[in-house]
């Protein structure tokens, strides 16, 4: 296995942060609306799409597949070396805890906008957090044509800071302010009210993989990028 000499601390050293969503899905056309077949999970797609992703520098390992319900713990500095990518046909989801910080770097927007650049026409919706006694929150949805709405920082304490117009990618997407109500989500109210992770969730619609036990997901051990490295230290052993 090649050496992760990114890192500055040991693969023991236990994670201060918690997060429980990092995750960013791509969603090819069409765009369904009633009940979805997932196709087969691709596992050679899957790790196509994680070798070019943009916190991945390199594959060092490819462990069991887990399904989309599982979640692998974040307990030692060498459990954020561990991402997940799920390519059912056109649906691909990726979780990775490089797509979390609490630096400002916005990790999830960079990463949506380099595949906005390759899959112009998908649908890109991703949410990352990480809990550093303070919980920072970052979401995502764009859609094609450069609708999108963007919000990061710290709910609870501020307001988010909110790009894009969130109104216009509910009409865009065809969400009734009746299945906005049934998630419990104003848009009057302030930002860090907001759910936005929900709003996303109504974004993937039928093709919203998370949480799903029948859904197979490849499981890779990575050795993420110089920057990307740098951020996890940062965000995730926050008290060093």
């Amino acid at each position: 296995m090649a050496d992760t000499t990114f890192w500055t601390c040991p693969p023991d050293r236990e994670v201060q942060g918690r997060g429980d969503d990092c995750t960013l899905t791509l969603l090819l056309p069409p765009f369904p609306t009633g009940t979805v077949d997932f196709s087969p999970h691709n596992p050679a797609e899957a790790r196509h799409f994680a070798e070019n992703f943009a916190t991945v520098d390199e594959i060092l390992e490819e462990l069991p597949p887990i399904s989309a319900a599982a979640s692998p713990a974040l307990w030692t500095r060498a459990d954020l070396d561990i991402i997940k990518v799920g390519c059912w046909g056109n649906v691909i989801s990726i979780t990775d805890p490089a797509l979390a910080d609490n630096i400002g770097d916005l990790p999830l927007l960079g990463a949506s906008t380099k595949l906005r650049e390759r899959h112009p026409d998908a649908r890109i919706v991703g949410s990352a957090n990480v809990d550093c006694g303070e919980d920072h929150t970052e979401d995502i949805i764009q859609l094609p044509g450069g609708l999108m709405v963007h919000t990061e920082g710290w709910p609870g304490v501020e307001p988010l800071d909110v790009t894009g117009d969130p109104r216009a990618v509910v009409r865009a997407l065809g969400i009734s302010s009746e299945t906005l109500a049934d998630e419990a989500i104003d848009l009057d109210e302030e930002s860090d009210e907001i759910d936005w992770r929900a709003l996303g969730r109504l974004a993937l619609g039928p093709c919203d993989p998370w949480g799903r036990p029948d859904l197979t997901m490849s499981v890779f051990r990575v050795r993420h990028t110089s920057g990307s490295t740098y951020r996890m230290e940062e965000s995730w052993f926050w008290n060093r």
